[in-house]
């Protein structure tokens, strides 16, 4: 086995092409550590006093520091307390439309808590104004990344007090618009799996809500609009995986990588490794999950029997091959996940426009009346 594993595999096309996007994106965050909403993303969950900015890109370089696996000390990092009110709790119902709707006939608890998160609403407005979403594959299961929770109750301040307080009739649909269009370019650049989902989360909850809030208007306000993002189809791009496929390729090299024993490891270690890691070939491995990936290859089953056909089949790189046949994601599920959100959209605008729609088909029948009674 191990005469048969001693030479690993040359770098496929496929896995070069990713290290090079890879380097290509760490370079691109290296001189864009300002004004980058991501690392004021990783800062926002700071209390009031402090500079999200600031404090996003203090944890960043501490992220940095880390190694794929490695523990990071354990640290007291502060955060804003979230705001207690109703509407986080009504929206959470499944008829959320009719439960939240007692809250606007009296607002007056609603608007003082906006009076007192109003540092929030702007340090969320500050976010959604910055220059365009740019991260990178580094990534450590163990440290927390972007506090999506924060986010979330910061956006709920922002649309309300958008309803409420806005400038002009069309302050809300205006915010909404502002909203979509920014999670909509983050998850477009987004490189990391978590952080996807957070900015696909976000536009979920901008579509729940705000079709709250519109609905809302609409009992003020007949002529009120629908966001111009809403009735246009979610691109491709939103909705694609490839950048945190790249990501997570990226991260299962490195995890392959941390498994060799260091300078400081004691004489067993450094035997064992000597003995096993033959069995792990990392650039095998590594172009093996890139084809798997791109679709070029299929996850295999593991096997369930040691026959003489499998240990033909693993006798070369059978850890890796391991590795890949049973501690890797489908991402079926999670695409199926983020498509969800066309279907939400197209939903969405259905209900928003379905009175509209009646209407019309009820003064074309009206007008096809007289035509009928004539022919008889």
């Amino acid at each position: 086995m191990l005469l048969i594993n001693l030479q690993d595999s040359a770098p496929s096309a496929q896995a070069s092409a990713f290290l090079e996007q890879v380097n290509a994106e760490e370079a691109a965050l290296s001189q864009h550590l300002e004004n980058n909403p991501y690392l004021y993303a990783m800062g926002f969950d700071a209390p009031k006093d402090d500079d999200p900015m600031a404090v996003g890109l203090e944890r960043y370089q501490a992220l940095k520091q880390l190694g794929v696996l490695d523990r990071p000390k354990k640290t007291v990092d502060e955060k804003f307390e979230l705001p207690e009110w109703a509407i986080s709790n009504c929206l959470k119902q499944e008829g959320y439309l009719d439960e939240c709707a007692p809250l606007f006939a009296e607002p007056e608890t609603l608007k003082a808590t906006l009076d007192d998160y109003a540092w929030l609403i702007e340090r969320y407005r500050t976010l959604l104004s910055l220059g365009h979403w740019q991260d990178d594959t580094h990534f450590n299961p163990y440290r927390s990344m972007v506090s999506f929770k924060h986010l979330a109750a910061a956006r709920q301040l922002y649309l309300v007090n958008a309803y409420f307080n806005g400038t002009d009739p069309a302050s809300l649909i205006t915010a909404i618009d502002t909203d979509m269009q920014f999670w909509q370019q983050a998850a477009e650049r987004i490189n990391m799996l978590s952080n996807k989902f957070l900015a696909i989360s976000a536009l979920k909850q901008n579509m729940k809500l705000g079709e709250l809030l519109v609905s809302q208007k609409r009992t003020e306000d007949e002529d009120t609009q629908i966001p111009s993002l809403w009735l246009q189809s979610t691109s491709e791009e939103v909705l694609s995986l490839k950048r945190v496929k790249r990501g997570e390729w990226h991260f299962l090299t490195k995890v392959n990588q941390s498994f060799e024993a260091g300078e400081d490891a004691s004489i067993t270690a450094k035997i064992a490794e000597a003995m096993l890691m033959p069995l792990l070939q990392q650039q095998d491995t590594s172009n093996r999950y890139a084809d798997i990936l791109t679709g070029k290859a299929n996850i295999k089953p593991c096997p369930d029997n040691f026959s003489l056909s499998t240990l033909k089949e693993y006798g070369y790189n059978p850890m890796g091959k391991f590795i890949l046949c049973s501690g890797i994601p489908s991402f079926e599920s999670y695409q199926t996940t983020a498509n969800k959100l066309e279907s939400l959209r197209a939903e969405l605008v259905t209900r928003l426009t379905a009175p509209a729609i009646s209407e019309g088909m009820v003064i074309e029948a009206n007008d096809e009346k007289p035509r009928e009674s004539s022919l008889e």
